[in-house]
């Protein structure tokens, strides 16, 4: 262990200072040769850990040619390498390098993460969908944050506590409930802007 205290974002700040590489102070897009870069850099490692986890990367468009250049970003399919052999340090390796190109990104655009972070937790928190204690049923928003009973207000004699459940794609994603609230990242964004 070490006493040093956890800052990932700003170790990245000393090592893009470090390389001579942009580093913003307060949130704005980097120019286009930044973010063909940044974009570059996160592709690169996401890749790496896909084989990490030993999964490969097939094309599922018919008739494509290796020598054809094809936008693949909603054709790649990432399947397990029957041939891969999955490697612990490889894919914390990957995590890490992950990490390092993308607080690299938020640092070259300005921004902090802690504050996206603790919006982007709480709307991922609110995926999980509300039911009903005693009978099951999924939970409504009402007015605010509160939540109802679907049959009415009375429900159980007003008895009835929310128990949250995830509810899931049969591959394993979670279906945002009807009372998700999605990420409000402009408003982080904005915020920082105005240095609040």
């Amino acid at each position: 262990m070490t006493d040093k205290p956890y800052c990932p974002q700003a170790d990245i700040v000393t090592l893009m200072k470090q390389f001579h590489q942009q580093v913003k102070e307060t949130p704005e897009l980097p120019d286009a040769e930044t973010c063909l870069l940044r974009a570059r850099l996160v592709i690169e490692e996401a890749l790496e850990f896909v084989k990490s986890c030993g999964c490969t990367i097939t094309r599922t468009a018919a008739g494509v040619k290796d020598e054809e250049q094809t936008a693949l970003i909603d054709e790649i399919n990432v399947v397990l390498d029957p041939n891969g052999k999955p490697d612990i340090v490889e894919y914390v390796d990957g995590c890490i390098d992950q990490l390092v190109v993308t607080y690299g990104a938020l640092n070259a655009a300005g921004v902090q993460a802690q504050p996206a972070w603790d919006e982007v937790q709480r709307s991922n928190m609110s995926k999980a969908w509300p039911h009903c204690n005693l009978c099951d049923a999924v939970l409504e928003r009402g007015s605010g944050t509160q939540l109802v009973h679907p049959q009415d207000a009375a429900a159980h004699q007003g008895d009835w506590k929310p128990v949250l459940k995830i509810h899931k794609r049969t591959d394993g994603k979670v279906i945002k409930s009807p009372t998700y609230s999605p990420a409000d990242l402009k408003q982080v964004i904005e915020e920082q802007m105005r240095g609040i």
